[in-house]
């Protein structure tokens, strides 16, 4: 009993008992029969209506069998007569925190079950984006907070950040933030965080203290992307891929850690915002960035059917550099496309310079990656890497380096033709291994945990439950046991 810290509250009579235990969680009561006003049979009925798990002890002089019964029919744990014994007291205590002890145990499993399944079904939902998958969920949980979401929140760090803090980060990124949000671990070197849209503030204020915070606590860099205004649980699959759009910029804007959606359009210049996307188009075909190449010309065409006023031949004369510089940078000789740019001189409206310049990138895009026995080739190669080394740390920076790839190009192939990430595919990859050598071998957690590129055996068995929607000790008594069949 001396390893337990007890703050006791005082009753004078059976109605003030239950006044108290009204206001404050109380987790043992201690009374007599005989009391003013309600009597201690009772009380147990009314307090087993507020509590049905409150531990309760019930004192009395009357030896009688029918209050024993009586006080067991509303639940009283012990019934101890008086003058009470010492040691009988003693011995009912140790009874009485036993039962607590594993009540409690018993909460924190069912509640440690409960985020799992909430997990599970939320990366489901995420990656699937069908909406039975919410139909499912609900049938075992309350996601009613999917429908609230406002703002998601990415966070990416180095590919083993996740799994060395395991669940530490959850509970010092909400101490910080003091905000009521939602936290999801996608990979090991990833996060989703969830926003209601009742929450208001300064997103990029946010994003940047997030940073800071991770870089002044956890001694890490990581990259920090904001996502659009959400409206309901169906725009959560959407709101994760414009995330991880906006979180690709990190291969082409190394100096940058931020990362937000142009939502400011509307408060801005229009004559500002088709001059921006010029300039970022510019910076995109130098670095071969085809995605935000069509994003950002996407946008300018946006900012001219919005009816920007366009400095028809400054524009004229940027949209030819922007084709000059495409053809140079595919090492066209300039007699090749003198007739487009003679073209562009001679077009009278801006809508014929759009639709050439339109033109261009699509060819742009197609010699860049023309050969598809090259992408498949250099996506192969990465493939045989992960293959051969997924025991160890692969960071995409140093897995860029052993393929002679830049990160940015090799994140693009590999998507474009597999259909997913490459940090979802080392996990995938890591997680069917450690499937395999659980049906096969007798060799424990741990070991396979290591053997498969995890760092953190309680990260791999979460990770594992995400996947395969139970833990790797069940898999291995129900699962494994028929496929070795």
């Amino acid at each position: 009993m001396e390893n337990y810290d007890f703050e006791i509250l005082e009753a004078v009579n059976g109605k003030d008992a239950l006044r108290q235990i009204k206001e404050k969680k109380t987790d043992i009561l201690l009374s007599d029969i005989r009391m003013p006003f309600m009597d201690g049979l009772e009380l147990a009925r009314e307090v087993r209506k507020l509590d049905p798990d409150m531990a309760i002890v019930i004192f009395s002089g009357f030896s009688d069998f029918n209050y024993a019964k009586e006080a067991i029919r509303n639940g009283v744990q012990e019934y101890i007569l008086k003058p009470v014994n010492p040691q009988e007291f003693s011995d009912t205590m140790k009874k009485v925190m036993k039962y607590l002890d594993e009540k409690n145990e018993t909460e924190e499993l069912l509640q440690k079950n409960q985020d799992f399944l909430e997990q599970y079904f939320l990366l489901k939902y995420i990656r699937s984006g069908k909406t039975e998958v919410i139909r499912e969920a609900m049938e075992v949980l309350d996601v009613s907070w999917w429908k609230t979401v406002g703002r998601m929140i990415s966070i990416e760090a180095s590919d083993s950040f996740f799994e060395n803090y395991a669940g530490d980060f959850e509970k010092m990124l909400t101490e910080e933030l003091q905000l009521p949000l939602h936290y999801l671990n996608v990979l090991s070197g990833s996060s989703l965080l969830f926003f209601d849209r009742s929450v208001k503030v300064d997103y990029h204020i946010l994003a940047k203290h997030i940073h800071e915070f991770v870089q002044k606590s956890c001694g890490a860099e990581i990259y920090v992307a904001v996502s659009s205004m959400l409206e309901g649980e169906q725009a959560i699959p959407e709101g994760t891929k414009e995330l991880e759009s906006l979180m690709e910029n990190r291969y082409y804007r190394p100096d940058q850690w931020i990362f937000m959606p142009d939502s400011n359009w509307e408060n801005r210049e229009n004559y500002e915002l088709p001059l921006e996307m010029i300039e970022k188009m510019e910076e995109d075909i130098r670095l071969h960035d085809i995605t935000h190449l069509w994003e950002h010309f996407r946008r300018f065409v946006e900012c001219k059917e919005q009816g920007a006023r366009f400095s028809y031949i400054y524009m004229n004369f940027a949209c030819t550099n922007l084709v000059k510089n495409m053809y140079a940078d595919m090492e066209y000789p300039i007699e090749k496309y003198t007739d487009v740019i003679e073209k562009l001189f001679r077009v009278e409206n801006i809508q014929e310079v759009v639709e050439i310049l339109e033109q261009t990138i699509h060819i742009f895009e197609t010699t860049l990656f023309s050969s598809q026995s090259s992408s498949r080739s250099e996506v192969e190669k990465v493939k045989s890497y992960i293959y051969a080394h997924y025991q160890e740390d692969i960071s995409l920076e140093f897995l860029g380096k052993a393929v002679y790839l830049s990160p940015g190009y090799m994140s693009y192939i590999f998507k474009k033709e597999t259909g997913e990430g490459i940090s979802q595919f080392i996990r995938k990859f890591r997680l069917e291994k450690a499937k395999e050598l659980l049906c096969t071998t007798n060799k424990k957690i741990v070991q396979i945990c290591t053997e498969t590129g995890f760092t953190n055996a309680s990260y791999f068995c979460k990770s594992f439950r995400e996947f395969y929607g139970c833990s790797p000790e069940k898999f291995r008594r129900t699962e494994g046991k028929k496929e070795a069949v």
